[in-house]
């Protein structure tokens, strides 16, 4: 099974659930309480401005092993964020930019949105793309790093043209801790 076929199940079974309910959901909390949220692994911290929801997708229709996304989701009254790792079988060799790339199409896919703008680059000596999509309903930052058969990600959902500080803020703060 190639690279982009994983991504694609990787993706639908965590972070997608996660933007649909992010579109849908009118938020409730207050934007003005950031604070450092680590994964209860340590694996990665960001900060965010509500106490995000968690949920863990497992894919085990795969006969390499399962697909883990973990999710964490906070809804403000105007803004989502999201923040995943999607751990993928590691007897499946993924290349960097394929996975990459395939994760992007994938992201842009379930929210039928376009890529604006996009660049390749290293986040925290990992290869990564951030881009900026936008569809019918949203407008969305997205970065995605990749180490070895883990992809990390931050996401940010908004509905106005220009992008809000907080989710420059949301997306910067991504910090991988045990890559």
């Amino acid at each position: 099974m190639n690279a982009p076929m994983f991504s694609r199940f990787g993706f639908k079974s965590g972070l997608a659930a996660s933007l649909a309910l992010a579109l849908t959901a009118g938020g409730q909390q207050n934007s003005g309480d950031w604070h450092t949220f680590t994964d209860p692994t340590g694996r990665f911290s960001f900060l965010v401005p509500a106490e995000p929801k968690h949920q863990t997708q497992k894919d085990e229709s795969h006969t390499e092993g399962p697909i883990v996304t973990d999710t964490y989701v906070a809804n403000t009254q105007s803004n989502a964020f999201i923040a995943g790792l999607t751990q993928y079988p590691p007897s499946v060799p993924l290349d960097d930019q394929q996975e990459l790339t395939a994760d992007r199409d994938n992201f842009n896919k379930e929210v039928n949105g376009t890529v604006v703008s996009e660049e390749r680059r290293q986040y925290g000596g990992f290869p990564a793309v951030e881009f900026k999509s936008k569809s019918e309903q949203a407008h969305f930052h997205a970065l995605m790093v990749k180490t070895d058969h883990r992809v990390y990600c931050a996401v940010t959902v908004y509905k106005t043209a220009d992008e809000p500080v907080e989710c420059t803020r949301f997306i910067s703060s991504l910090k991988l801790i045990k890559p």
